[in-house]
């Protein structure tokens, strides 16, 4: 993916409409081991909520080692949507590091709501 496609996914995925959301959303969930260095730059840069979790979401389809440890960080955010979606990616991963990171959260959180 060049950055020019990277860039108009990134605008589609901080749209309020639902489908250009999702557009560029599944525009990037394919590959986001293409990119996952610039999301995760996106992600540690941003600071609005639903944007966070957006590219959280994104980051949670990677069993990249960085994504991982990543997301571990993520389910102390004060925002409860993004340690929904850190926790959820983390539990539902294909790595078994990350699901022994989510087993841990919920042990040590079970008053989460989420959980």
């Amino acid at each position: 993916m060049d950055q020019s496609e990277f860039k108009k996914f990134v605008q589609q995925l901080r749209s309020g409409d639902s489908l250009t959301y999702e557009e560029g959303y599944h525009s990037i969930k394919g590959r986001v081991g293409e990119v996952i260095t610039e999301l995760l730059a996106l992600a540690q840069a941003e600071t609005e909520e639903q944007m966070r979790s957006r590219l959280v979401e994104l980051i949670g389809e990677s069993i990249e080692p960085e994504a991982i440890e990543f997301l571990k960080h993520e389910l102390d955010s004060p925002f409860y949507e993004v340690r929904s979606w850190a926790y959820s990616s983390l539990c539902y991963s294909e790595s078994q590091t990350a699901n022994e990171i989510a087993a841990n959260f919920k042990d040590k959180n079970p008053d989460e709501a989420f959980l």
